[in-house]
């Protein structure tokens, strides 16, 4: 490993270290990570969560083994649209393959070799009646018997257990206030748990990167509305995820902060996600009570009053309203409750498959919560979008926030034709460059 590259990832990351500390995150995942192999390094990755102060609970799946467990015996489980129906005859198979399930959970997360990623960890995972359920019933006309939903979450147990510095196992399966056994959907236990909690993060451990839009191209990050019209979009082949992306929006809509669709076939995909700024899946967001937009005409005022000081200071090139008004369409704002807190613009030279980074501003009052840093990104993600493969800026003063978020110095040389024209040589400004990759969008 390259030790720069090491170092510079690791500070990088100090950020989410520091922000994740204390959270709570609820991470589900299927049976098919054990026989498949892909749970060894997601244990790691998992014990590694826990060091850092990070409230682990995990919610496993069994639908292989149990369909395994069921066709040794024989026997059939049948299904309808609102679930799998579980006689009760079948409740001792399920319990045999959900233990097999949680046992080597439990092995995963206990190993502690030397020289390998778990030695030191000592993980002590937990678990019991925590979930209480209830039947699911009869549903049009059909009995579902014991398969049920969560009806309770036990959150000040779960919450003792990780004051304790344990991580919370949890199996489909729930017990009812009368003593039954209930096989539960672990999306809804995942679901119940994290709203009760008030989780932080929900992470889904799925088969591919995550949701594509209309494009065909991973979506890095959806607010719930975005999700909603990407379902209502039947173009948009959504229906092996339209389940999770459902309950996506219902858990952010009920207090949970973040929702994530991650690879499990991926190696390390939960340490990519979680710490570095581009991710690797897709993030479903509440709508923000802050948000970028296109700027409109309206907002030549508010963009004026933000760039002025800069441009007193000598920092932004002077730009008269006349200026800002005939290019207002290249330019997007940061408003918050109605009042504009950021703006920026990007001048496109498509021949040269390149724009620039113009007049990138941030209210005194709202510089410490990254705004540059997102609206830089999302006018990032615009070019991508618009064909170009690079952006570049012109800066006197923020030479190194730039180098920061991946921008190279350049020569004044490397500037499209036209641009390298109309260069003030009198403001001596820093040319400084990035290419674009596709990963722009801050998780």
């Amino acid at each position: 490993m390259d030790p720069v590259s090491f170092v510079r990832g690791f500070r990088e990351s100090s950020p989410y270290i520091h922000r994740f500390r204390g959270r709570t995150f609820v991470i589900s995942f299927g049976g098919e990570v054990l026989p498949d192999g892909s749970f060894s390094s997601i244990a790691s990755d998992i014990a590694l969560l826990r060091s850092l102060g990070i409230g682990i609970i995990l919610v496993c799946g069994a639908d292989p083994q149990i369909e395994n467990r069921l066709k040794e015996a024989g026997k059939t489980m049948g299904r309808t649209d609102r679930g799998p129906v579980v006689p009760g005859e079948l409740i001792p198979d399920i319990l045999c393959a959900v233990g097999e399930v949680r046992f080597a959970v439990e092995a995963a997360l206990s190993r502690g070799i030397s020289d390998s990623p778990m030695s030191g960890a000592e993980v002590r995972v937990t678990g019991g009646n925590l979930v209480v359920a209830r039947p699911l019933g009869v549903i049009d006309g059909i009995d579902h018997h014991f398969y049920g939903k969560p009806r309770e979450v036990r959150t000040a147990t779960i919450r003792q257990f990780l004051e304790d510095d344990m991580v919370v196992l949890l199996p489909p399966v729930g017990v009812s206030l009368s003593g039954d056994l209930y096989l539960l959907s672990p999306e809804d236990v995942a679901q119940e748990v994290a709203v009760a909690l008030s989780a932080s993060k929900v992470l889904f451990l799925v088969d591919d990167d995550g949701v594509c839009d209309r494009n065909g191209s991973l979506a890095r990050e959806l607010t719930n509305r975005e999700v909603t019209a990407l379902l209502s979009d039947r173009k948009s082949q959504h229906l092996a995820r339209e389940s999770l992306l459902e309950r996506a929006v219902e858990m952010v809509e009920a207090g949970v902060e973040r929702v994530h669709l991650v690879n499990r076939h991926r190696d390390g995909a939960l340490l990519l996600e979680l710490f570095t700024r581009d991710g690797c899946g897709t993030l479903v967001s509440s709508d923000p009570f802050e948000a970028i937009r296109p700027a409109e005409p309206a907002d030549v005022p508010g963009i004026l009053d933000l760039i002025r000081p800069l441009e007193t200071r000598g920092i932004l090139v002077d730009r008269t309203r006349e200026a800002v008004e005939t290019d207002i369409g290249l330019y997007a704002v940061t408003h918050r409750d109605g009042k504009i807190v950021a703006c920026a613009a990007l001048y496109p030279y498509p021949d040269e498959k390149a724009g620039e980074i113009a007049c990138l501003a941030v209210h005194p009052d709202y510089r410490e919560a990254g705004r540059g840093a997102h609206l830089l990104a999302w006018f990032e993600r615009k070019a991508l979008s618009s064909g170009l493969d690079r952006i570049f800026v012109l800066s006197t003063q923020s030479r190194e926030w730039f180098v920061e978020r991946g921008f190279v110095p350049c020569r004044t040389e490397d500037l499209p034709p036209n641009r390298r024209m109309i260069y003030n040589h009198g403001r001596k400004s820093h040319v400084l460059s990035k290419k674009l990759d596709g990963k722009s969008t801050p998780h």
